[in-house]
């Protein structure tokens, strides 16, 4: 009979080590910015991968570290501010840019993309804490979940949607599944309109690469002013010097024969909806060593990328629910998503890492495959 174990965040000594049966362990610390403000760092390591997830911060995941080696952005903690210390309405809406630290931040639930009519660049879901007492973390067999609940503090000031949050991986997996299930708890429709800003371009990346995407290039939009690229794909290394942000916003296409890709399957296989899958990854040049993300096309169904080297050496992957338009042209569109009162909605995404040449083939061929559709 599999054993359960299940320890509370509020109950977890400070810097001390938690050793999971099986393998692994987790780590609670409490990490000051530079307000002098403290935020709680939950560290999960599974035997081979370990991460980081921020309560304070809608249990954002903040750091992926697999096998030793850092694979996500290597952002400064000058960056990781406690929500307090963030006007989201600063410099025009922009206000959102001050705390964006994580691997993994949300975006939305209110807006993803243009500010404006009130509303903030991406929303308030990365600035709305976990309620402390409901985050928990349970290992069961090979899975390890982190879950945990938080109260989304909204453009307006009062609160219109909470968020059920759960992380799961598996013992010695490269692999994580989000999943967010959100209520309007308002007594009005609300318009949900969230997804994720997923930085994987760690070290490996800087050397060079490409986006592998289930899209015909010819069909990424270039939303900003800076001058178009020849290659949109193209992945710059670091030591070219600064480039100018672009972000590029596409529909991507299904994807098929996830479900049986090694590592991947059993985590494709948790997927609520096996149909309509998607996945977009970065390689590096020598092609040993990438980054992914899959989720359902039904949960997000619009993707961008963003890319930058300025003071750090951004590149990422944003699935969302609609393009980054204005809100009220997100309704004229028909693409904006309306909750009901007392209603909720699903999402699941998948994040993974993997220095498995064979497996990072297999997925740029069949990502390929579904661009050429």
């Amino acid at each position: 009979m599999e054993t359960t174990v299940k320890l509370r965040l509020n109950e977890l000594p400070e810097q001390k080590t938690i050793d999971l049966p099986g393998g692994g362990y987790i780590e609670k610390r409490l990490f000051t910015d530079k307000y002098n403000k403290e935020l709680t760092i939950l560290t999960i390591y599974n035997g081979r991968m370990a991460f980081t997830v921020l309560p304070e911060r809608g249990l954002e995941i903040g750091d992926i570290v697999v096998d030793g080696e850092t694979m996500s952005w290597e952002r400064s903690g000058h960056y990781l501010l406690h929500p307090d210390h963030a006007d989201l309405q600063a410099r025009n809406g922009i206000g959102w840019l001050d705390g964006f630290y994580s691997a993994v931040a949300v975006i939305g639930p209110e807006l993803f993309g243009t500010p404006g009519e009130g509303l903030t660049l991406h929303g308030t879901g990365s600035y709305s804490p976990a309620v402390a007492e409901s985050v928990h973390i349970s290992c069961t067999g090979e899975d390890i979940v982190v879950e945990g609940k938080a109260v989304v503090r909204g453009c307006s000031g009062s609160s219109v949607f909470e968020k059920e949050i759960k992380m799961v991986t598996k013992k010695d997996a490269s692999l994580i599944l989000r999943e967010e299930t959100t209520w309007n708890c308002s007594d009005a429709e609300q318009t949900l309109d969230d997804g994720y800003h997923i930085q994987l371009s760690g070290r490996y990346m800087h050397d060079g690469g490409r986006y592998v995407l289930p899209a015909p290039s010819r069909t990424l939009l270039l939303r900003d002013s800076a001058p178009p690229e020849a290659d949109p794909l193209r992945i710059y290394p670091i030591s070219q010097g600064k480039r100018p942000i672009r972000c590029y916003q596409y529909v991507p296409q299904p994807v098929i024969g996830m479900d049986q890709l090694g590592e991947l399957a059993p985590f494709v296989q948790q997927l609520r909806q096996r149909h309509g899958v998607t996945a977009e990854m970065m390689v590096n040049d020598r092609k040993d060593a990438a980054g992914f993300v899959i989720r359902a096309l039904d949960d997000f169904s619009k993707s961008l990328i963003a890319k930058e080297i300025d003071e750090s050496f951004m590149f990422s992957f944003e699935p969302c629910r609609t393009r980054p338009n204005r809100m009220s042209q997100k309704h004229i569109d028909g693409e904006a998503f309306v909750l009901q009162p007392g209603h909720s909605a699903v999402t699941q995404c998948i994040i993974g890492v993997t220095r498995d040449a064979a497996m990072i083939g297999a997925l740029a061929q069949a990502i390929t495959l579904a661009a050429r559709k």
